[in-house]
């Protein structure tokens, strides 16, 4: 067993290595095992990933110009073409795939000029107007399914990325139209699960300064003044929200370790919600998310590859 186990109540990872679900299967080869890409195994899982039913079931359900559900990259809150494309990316799927490739070019008309994603519409006698601010979280987290799928260098991305750079708020956090004192802790929290993944972006000033905000806010327990209104503590999937998982993954990817006290802190609770089993489960569930990922209650296979994840990296530095 290696060291970074030893924290742990009970080995989950036969139990994500089950067929039943490709994408956990291939992550947990890839993220958890350090199998490499190549090696058979890995491949035959990935390969099975847009195959496996509950995806092969969102896939075919794409309308013909590249949307889900209807005409508008956000809506159906939680399940339109947005929100299904932030779960495929965390489910491995990249640009190869046809049917992201068309999500991803249905999703570029709605970039505009500065590099932000709105909503649009026809309006009779007035053309194609815009009909939202951008949404910095909404946006952030368009650039991270953009870097999943492989368009890290396309020129759609790297004018978003601009766009999240020159709106960076002096205290460090971002936050849509309205006004406010302080700055909005999920939108702050979805900037840096983007910018981990981008090496440029990672390194950008703006980085390190959200990092810090959201450091020094990690398990506070009243957070309404940032625009949230859930417990740091609730555990959930998929990560429409915030939460301690993505948290700690973040800025566990930018250098922070257990030595920082709240990382620390933070790390124990993620321990102490493990079952003797070795699994997490959920607090909560997204209302109608894309695909079924599990129930409150329920040992959950994403959101212990996740936990996981964050365990292994903190306690290999250690």
């Amino acid at each position: 067993m290696p060291d970074w186990m030893k924290p742990l109540k009970g080995d989950p990872i036969p139990w994500l290595l089950e067929p039943d679900n490709s994408s956990v299967r291939y992550f947990t080869l890839t993220d958890i095992l350090d199998r490499p890409v190549d090696a058979p195994e890995v491949v035959a899982a990935h390969e099975s990933i847009p195959t496996w039913p509950p995806v092969a079931a969102l896939l075919a359900a794409q309308k013909g110009n590249g949307y889900w559900v209807k005409r508008d990259y956000y809506l159906p809150k939680n399940y339109g073409t947005f929100w299904v494309l932030s779960v495929l990316a965390d489910l491995g799927l990249t640009a190869e795939n046809t049917q992201v490739r068309r999500g991803c070019e249905f999703m570029f008309q709605y970039q505009r000029q500065d590099g932000s994603f709105c909503r649009r519409r026809p309006v009779k006698g007035r053309g194609v107007i815009w009909e939202t601010q951008p949404d910095p979280c909404t946006h952030a987290r368009i650039v991270r399914f953009l870097f999943q799928f492989g368009y890290g260098r396309d020129s759609h991305t790297r004018a978003a990325i601009d766009w999240l750079l020159a709106t960076q708020r002096e205290d460090g956090m971002w936050l849509c139209a309205r006004a406010g004192r302080h700055g909005c802790l999920r939108a702050t929290l979805d900037y840096l699960r983007a910018a981990v993944l981008d090496a440029e972006m990672a390194a950008q000033p703006a980085t390190a300064r959200a990092a810090q905000v959201v450091y020094s806010l990690l398990l506070e327990p009243k957070m309404g003044r940032y625009h949230v209104d859930d417990l740091w503590t609730i555990l959930k999937y998929p990560y429409f929200g915030y939460g301690v998982i993505s948290a700690l993954d973040a800025l566990m990817r930018l250098g922070y370790t257990l030595e920082q006290p709240r990382m620390a802190t933070a790390a124990e609770y993620l321990l102490s919600r493990q079952g003797a089993d070795g699994t997490w489960s959920l607090d909560q569930a997204a209302p109608r998310p894309p695909l079924d990922i599990g129930q409150p209650g329920e040992p959950n296979k994403w959101l212990t590859l996740d936990a996981l994840r964050v365990i292994k990296g903190l306690y290999s530095q250690s």
